[in-house]
């Protein structure tokens, strides 16, 4: 991976690949996940994706795309600690494959709708913006009709109960009816202007042709911003909240500390232990608490390695919540005591590895990889992270784990 700072806080990362047919380009803008600008950013992308002034609606956006050969296009916000990116993905035809024009014609085109939106006296279509609002009100209901989801957001909603990162990152209802174009566009030209961006160029293309065409793209100044922290609290009983939801199969979600920072060599081991306690087939969850006891339908383990903690979620029916409960917690400290085979962590370094190993086998992959290391401030590719996992002992996991403590309890019944 090759770095090109451009400008503070402005930087091009070039991740070369032979292998591919095609070559992709990601524009990550990185803002700070605040109520004020949170249903702003979430409703930003899907406007632009609509259309801009050269390609005003969807058809001519999709009939360009085709003359690129069939090229690719989408956007999205997401939540990476108490960061909201907002990105843009594209994916075109490698011009090895191509003509000779296709380069050119390609940044043309993400030039063209990053930077010369679809807007009329200083605003975007309100038209079009109720549209977008109306969709983002499905998909944010839809959340709340899949309950799977809806009691992983709700957990992450009361651990973090009046700090920002309890924010869903596709906003909140109560502030579509104040957003209208103007304020939108405003913002918009804000995000352009001020926000760090990172661009990740990969795939097997003209390094220079790139760095010249994208350099002067994004004028103004990049302001710094605020990565945040890891979770703070320490509560001496966990924080337990119920809800009703009258249905059948009941589901609950347990929030856990783990007091290590995103750049802190110990993610590494403790992203091994979580993957031997219950993220994977392999692992104590899903052997003992589903298959061995049935207890569940489901259950998992997952970090967020950006507010260093672990979530635990589980669906099973009502009468089954204690017995569960407690399993899950035995699971928890027989893994910080040791209890461990040397097959069960064999498993999980496989099971690591083998993630990793598939980061390289999409366009897409390496680049995401790369985003996460680089947030994290910890840079490393796929490669050294396998030489990490391969060489962690027992030692090294229970000396990870030894700091998890529960902090929040959600239960929806």
């Amino acid at each position: 991976m090759k770095h090109i700072n451009i400008k503070k806080n402005l930087d091009i990362y070039m991740l070369p690949a032979e292998k591919f047919k095609t070559f992709s380009v990601s524009f990550h803008f990185l803002t700070e996940l605040k109520a004020e600008t949170l249903t702003k950013n979430a409703i930003l992308p899907f406007i632009l994706k609509l259309g801009s002034k050269k390609y005003p609606d969807m058809l001519t956006i999709n009939r360009k795309l085709q003359e690129l050969y069939g090229g690719f296009f989408d956007c999205r916000v997401r939540k990476k600690g108490n960061l909201h990116p907002i990105e843009f993905s594209f994916e075109f035809l490698s011009p090895r494959y191509s003509d000779e024009n296709q380069l050119d014609n390609c940044i043309d085109f993400m030039k063209e709708v990053l930077l010369n939106p679809l807007v009329e006296n200083g605003s975007f279509d309100n038209k079009i913006l109720d549209r977008e609002k109306e969709n983002l009100i499905d998909y944010i209901n839809g959340i709340i009709n899949d309950k799977r989801e809806y009691t992983g957001v709700r957990l992450i909603e009361e651990m973090f109960e009046g700090e920002d990162y309890g924010l869903f990152e596709y906003g909140r209802l109560s502030d579509l009816a104040d957003i209208n174009g103007e304020k939108l566009y405003s913002h918009y030209k804000s995000i352009i202007e001020k926000a760090p961006l990172i661009i990740f160029i990969s795939g097997d293309i003209d390094e220079n042709r790139f760095v010249e065409s994208f350099s002067g793209l994004f004028e103004g100044e990049k302001q710094d911003i605020s990565y945040g922290s890891i979770y703070k609290k320490d509560l001496e009983a966990p924080k337990i909240v119920e809800e009703n939801a009258n249905i059948v199969q009941g589901k609950f979600a347990l929030g856990f500390k783990t007091d290590i920072t995103p750049d802190d060599r110990e993610y590494y081991a403790l992203s091994l232990f979580n993957s031997i306690f219950g993220s994977g087939p392999h692992s104590k969850l899903f052997l003992n608490v589903r298959e061995k006891m049935s207890l569940c339908y489901y259950v998992f383990s997952r970090l967020d390695r950006f507010k260093g903690i672990m979530t635990v979620s589980i669906g099973t029916d009502k009468e089954n919540f204690k017995k569960a409960y407690d399993e899950i917690l035995n699971q928890l400290n027989k893994c910080k005591n040791g209890e461990i085979s040397g097959d069960e962590i064999e498993f999980a370094k496989k099971f690591i590895i083998s993630i990793l190993k598939q980061s390289d086998d999409t366009i897409y992959g390496s680049a995401e990889f790369a985003l996460t290391g680089i947030l994290a401030k910890s840079p490393i590719d796929a490669e050294e992270y396998i030489k990490i996992i391969e060489g962690l002992s027992l030692a090294d996991i229970k000396n990870a784990a030894k700091n998890i403590k529960l902090q929040t309890e959600y239960y929806l019944s």
